[in-house]
């Protein structure tokens, strides 16, 4: 299952489209954003999937998309990513591609990650799962291997 789905199925239809809201961002445009950004957070997601520090924030996500806070967005950032410019090379990326400015992509980046460890978290334990069976719902055609996944969902969104 895509980390779209999953946030979807999580956080209700509207979940994204109210992040966006909150920076500024059409439903469109944060469709857009997601689909940009949401690749690299996975992928970040599943190269820490044993990370404890990780784990312990997943456990404390929130859901709803006004509980989604920058500050533990950053947190979960700075363990996915393990820099700063990491995120801002993301948000830059993402802007270079879908002509969103890069200041509402940084604004949204951290809201977008809690409202995905939440979603995540949250599918998890519904499914009795650790993180690594976390990592598994990323795994779209069940190899084992979610990289592959991501990627293809990437290379959809460039069109490639």
């Amino acid at each position: 299952m895509a980390l779209l789905d999953i946030i979807t199925q999580a956080g209700g239809s509207d979940a994204l489209a109210q992040l966006g809201k909150r920076v500024g961002l059409s439903p469109e445009q944060t469709q857009s954003a997601a689909a940009a950004l949401l690749p690299a957070l996975a992928g970040g997601l599943k190269r820490q999937s044993g990370n404890a520090g990780l784990g312990g924030i997943l456990a404390q996500a929130g859901l709803a998309p006004n509980d989604a806070t920058p500050s533990m967005g950053n947190e979960i950032l700075g363990q996915i990513f393990g820099s700063k410019d990491v995120s801002r090379t993301v948000a830059a990326n993402a802007a270079a591609s879908t002509g969103i400015g890069a200041d509402q992509l940084k604004q949204l980046l951290p809201l977008l990650a809690s409202l995905s460890a939440g979603a995540l978290a949250a599918k998890g334990a519904g499914q009795g799962a650790g993180l690594s069976g976390i990592m598994g719902m990323l795994d779209q055609d069940g190899d084992g291997d979610p990289m592959d996944d991501i990627m293809g969902m990437a290379g959809k969104f460039f069109g490639r």
